[in-house]
């Protein structure tokens, strides 16, 4: 039975009363039972953060939609010319901007899930105190991050996280480039079917309806990875999600060594996210600072100039087919394959 006393009694009895005690009795059972839950599971305490800020894998959401797309062409069987017009709306409706920056913060993703980086920064962000800084862990990696973009770089593992990127690159620009040369074979077999001939609607329109397309498209879906933190570490587990999530995603494919500094440039960029990523340290401003890849922008902007010049030109649905492999599947492996010097020769 319940007793609730007085306040002069819960006075002399220094404030506490029967309630009180049992409500303290059942919040310490309770959080006992949390506790003895979070290790029967195997639960790191550092599972159990606050949800961290999702502005990387927003913006890596871009390039994944490419991948996705790419997947249903492959999937669509070339029997009508409904073939070309669903390949072309879908392909025209990447922005150069936000396709070449989502392959950078998609790259940054790859790197954090490397395990010889991720030992690396675990290591950082435990270091002690630094004498002439005053810093330690987490801030003093970030001072130096600030004072030296390229200091990720310099980490052991960087070689590693490098490496996977860069051949995910060069398998991804393998699978677009195979595809599209699957899109110039057919344009040339499409000549000797009917459909293939036959007129379809005006360049002008077609182009009107990608472009209203593109502009109605809903924005790029962002995963719930299942990211497994570690010594203050995350790791964002990107074989947790759906295959087009995944850096195995491309095609058989193998970089090839390039050392120009541009190159050099956009990789500093990848580890110097992935490395804040990794460490709960990243946010829009960071990304928008960072998920740039200019040579991959000018490249893929002067390329959608070149597909509308193509699509105006053509009559017939082979016609579309050859436009599409060449300049919509092509040559944007070799926007996005340049820095592992990958894509169609």
């Amino acid at each position: 039975m319940l007793r609730i006393e007085s306040p002069a009694a819960q006075a002399n009895s220094g404030g506490m009363n029967e309630f009180t005690l049992r409500s303290r009795s059942r919040r310490a059972l309770f959080a006992g039972f949390v506790v003895a839950a979070i290790a029967s599971n195997g639960v790191a305490a550092d599972t159990l953060a606050q949800p961290r800020d999702t502005a990387l894998e927003r913006r890596a959401a871009n390039y994944v939609q490419f991948r996705e797309d790419v997947s249903v062409i492959e999937a669509t069987p070339f029997d009508s010319a409904k073939t070309t017009r669903e390949a072309h709306v879908r392909l025209s409706a990447h922005d150069s901007t936000a396709l070449s920056g989502g392959w950078v913060a998609y790259a940054a993703l790859v790197a954090a899930d490397t395990p010889a980086f991720a030992e690396a920064l675990q290591d950082e962000v435990s270091a002690k105190t630094d004498r002439k800084t005053g810093l330690s862990g987490r801030d003093a990696f970030f001072a130096k991050l600030a004072a030296d973009p390229t200091y990720a770089r310099k980490l052991p593992g960087a070689t590693d996280a490098v490496q996977r990127v860069l051949a995910m690159t060069a398998q991804d620009a393998a699978r677009y480039t195979t595809l599209g040369e699957a899109f110039k074979t057919q344009a040339y077999a499409m000549q000797r079917t009917s459909w293939g001939k036959q007129k379809i609607p005006s360049s002008q329109e077609r182009l009107s309806e990608a472009a209203k397309y593109a502009k109605s498209r809903p924005a790029a879906t962002t995963p719930v990875l299942q990211a497994a933190t570690k010594g203050g570490v995350t790791a964002p587990m990107l074989a947790s999600v759906d295959s087009a999530w995944s850096p195995d995603w491309g095609a058989e494919g193998s970089p090839k060594a390039n050392p120009e500094q541009n190159a050099q440039v956009v990789l500093d960029r990848v580890l110097n996210l992935a490395a804040r990523y990794a460490v709960g340290g990243v946010n829009e401003k960071i990304v928008d600072v960072y998920a740039k890849n200019d040579r991959a922008d000018q490249c893929l902007s002067m390329n959608t100039l070149t597909l509308r010049q193509c699509i105006a030109a053509t009559r017939a649905p082979y016609e579309e087919a050859f436009c599409l492999g060449e300049h919509a599947l092509n040559d944007v492996a070799k926007c996005i394959g340049w820095v592992a010097g990958a894509g169609a020769s």
